[in-house]
């Protein structure tokens, strides 16, 4: 934690210094007024900022408090990163580790917000913030989860973070349709990944394999939008591995189940085709 500190420190400074350097170096080109007022606020942010080692528990978490408010996370995620682990007694602990997680996710470090408020879940299973804590780390992993096309493990761990939170907190009505709606978002994020593997291995002929991440789209995500789609490739796989039998049952399946679909009238055409070679 100390090093993370000095490096936070090291690297502000540094910042300032140019930015100093820089206004010193041009502002007597700018009106006087503007120039006092920028001077103004280019040095406000060196003046020293209170050590909260020196206070005591209270006191401390109210400065950092107040240090998050006014949207110094920095300050407040070194400040209570010393809290949590010096004041542990303190009643108030579980309110500063909430806190810690909360400006690691306005600095968008998502992981570590993810990773604070799982410890406030282990730390202090008891704390009425627990609930808020879970749902918000499957948010954190929701914020890292990528494109379809890279790897998913954050996506896989949001689903898992917030279908953990909806089965121990089913009460929480509002929170629970959020997550919901996330968990489903994610759902469709795998199974465009599953779809678009189909889809290149269709693209190579290599059909058996396409016919597994088809397979799998409408085993494991048929309640998303890529079902459909992958019902109908499904039938293209099939078709093209010689397996007309099931390839005509395929697009049955397809054309009852999505009975509206755009591609509908491609699906009776492979029907009718595959009836025209001699199979029922």
């Amino acid at each position: 934690m100390r090093l993370r500190c000095a490096l936070y420190r090291r690297v502000e400074s540094v910042v300032r210094r140019k930015i100093l350097e820089t206004f010193l170096n041009h502002y007597r080109r700018l009106p006087a007024a503007l120039a006092g007022a920028l001077l103004i606020l280019i040095t406000a942010g060196c003046a020293k900022q209170k050590d909260v080692t020196q206070m005591e528990p209270d006191a401390a978490y109210r400065y950092l408090v107040q240090r998050y408010n006014k949207g110094d996370y920095l300050s407040a995620v070194d400040g209570l990163d010393y809290f949590t682990l010096t004041y542990s007694g303190s009643s108030l602990v579980d309110s500063a580790q909430f806190l810690l997680a909360q400006a690691h996710y306005q600095l968008k470090e998502y992981l570590l917000a993810a990773e604070a408020y799982n410890e406030l879940a282990r730390r202090f299973p008891r704390s009425p913030l627990v609930p808020e804590a879970m749902f918000q780390a499957g948010l954190s992993y929701y914020k890292l989860s990528p494109k379809y096309s890279l790897d998913q493990e954050q996506t896989i761990k949001a689903i898992d973070a917030l279908q953990g939170f909806i089965d121990y907190y089913p009460e929480q009505a509002g929170r629970v349709r959020e997550a919901q709606k996330l968990i489903e978002e994610c759902r469709a994020k795998l199974a465009h990944k599953e779809f678009a593997s189909g889809v290149i291995y269709m693209k190579m002929k290599h059909y058996r394999a396409a016919e597994i991440y088809f397979q799998l789209v409408l085993d494991k995500y048929y309640d998303t939008e890529w079902a459909a789609q992958a019902a109908f490739k499904l039938g293209q796989a099939l078709e093209g591995e010689g397996k007309k039998d099931e390839a005509a049952e395929a697009y049955r399946n397809f054309l009852y189940k999505y009975p509206g679909h755009k591609l509908k009238p491609q699906a009776e055409s492979a029907l009718g085709r595959i009836a025209a070679a001699g199979v029922k």
